[in-house]
């Protein structure tokens, strides 16, 4: 893989599970994603208010804990990862258009993702628009629990949450009971 200054980088596989692997989600890979983005992933980036695709991705480099899944072909199925925009980390999903062709695996190795994640953070939030019943059903069957409602532009959105049972989360780590 070359990056945006036509160096060769190796792609560390941070995380890997059957056929896929999960390496960090670089600006060199923006080209490489854009020519296989899932046209509902486009949709949904147009109604979070980007209107060049090129900037959305570049500010999922930027400002996020983002990553890039693979087969090990090199096939793009998905960029995701955690926003830190407030103190819990929403996690995102961005498909391809190979993810209809790979759906059920991809579904059994997203709970190593999801376990991934909560090594770092005990809460987790995601949310997913109403428009997009597989994915809402993707999410229960990670363990979010719906808390809530949103609307964005004329557009409901469901609001997810799930805890790290592993850790026993409490809404505040200084709240928790003293043991003795």
């Amino acid at each position: 893989m070359k990056d945006g200054k036509g160096f060769m980088q190796e792609e560390i596989k941070i995380l890997s599970q059957g056929a896929f692997y999960m390496t960090p989600f670089r600006d060199y890979h923006i080209p490489e994603f854009l020519k296989v983005i899932h046209h509902e992933t486009l949709i949904e980036l147009y109604n979070l208010g980007y209107e060049k695709i090129t900037e959305a991705l570049q500010n999922v480099v930027d400002t996020s804990e983002s990553y890039i899944v693979k087969d090990k072909s090199g096939t793009i199925l998905l960029v995701c990862g955690l926003v830190h925009d407030d103190e819990t980390p929403q996690m995102f999903a961005l498909f391809s258009s190979n993810l209809k062709d790979n759906y059920k695996s991809l579904v059994r190795s997203s709970r190593s993702l999801v376990s991934f994640f909560h090594q770092a953070h005990p809460l987790i939030t995601m949310t997913i628009s109403t428009r997009y019943n597989d994915m809402l059903q993707w999410a229960s069957w990670l363990g979010f629990e719906a808390v809530g409602m949103s609307e964005h532009k004329k557009i409901n959105y469901v609001e997810f949450v799930r805890c790290n049972s592993v850790k026993n989360y409490v809404s505040h780590e200084t709240s928790r009971p003293v043991m003795h």
